[in-house]
């Protein structure tokens, strides 16, 4: 029996090795795994305009409501800009969604991910005064990250599926 096992392994090495053995020299940098890497990058980019777009509008609305504001902007005439709207909420949103597709795993790591925005970073951008709570919470700002989040993954499957309901094979 454990001559079976070892002549298992070994076979699965040896599978291994010529797997990567074509991959190296067949697939890498051929025009499929180019085309791969284009649709995973566009994807992932269209996975982070949406977050930026549905964070912009959930931040326009806080400082419109008086929730919350930016005492310093990298850019006078628009606060779009801010750390937070620009690349923290869209960027953990996209690498989430792109790391964790699965609905399962994608609910508990962006359950993470919005705590350690709402209750880590927060804290650290009010110490450095690049934002500022008003009539707002850490933990209702965990809750919008969170439903922000969900909305952005409802968007971003919808928008997959359609695309794999025109693909023709």
């Amino acid at each position: 029996m454990f001559e079976m096992f070892e002549m298992i392994k070994m076979m699965q090495q040896v599978l291994n090795e010529k797997e990567f053995s074509y991959w190296v020299h067949q697939d890498l940098f051929s025009v499929q795994w180019w085309l791969i890497v284009v649709i995973n990058a566009l994807f992932l980019l269209l996975v982070f305009f949406i977050s930026f777009d549905i964070v912009g509008l959930v931040d326009e609305f806080g400082k419109f409501f008086n929730l919350w504001c930016y005492p310093h902007q990298m850019l006078p005439f628009t606060d779009r800009f801010n750390t937070v709207d620009f690349a923290i909420i869209p960027v953990s949103i996209a690498l989430v969604y792109q790391f964790f597709s699965k609905w399962k795993f994608f609910f508990i790591a962006h359950i993470v991910t919005s705590a350690v925005i709402a209750f880590i970073g927060i804290p650290i951008f009010k110490a450095l005064y690049l934002y500022q709570l008003l009539n707002w919470t850490m933990f209702y700002s965990f809750l919008t990250v969170f439903v922000m989040g969900i909305v952005v993954k409802m968007i971003s499957d919808w928008i997959a599926g359609k695309k794999k309901g025109y693909s023709v094979s």
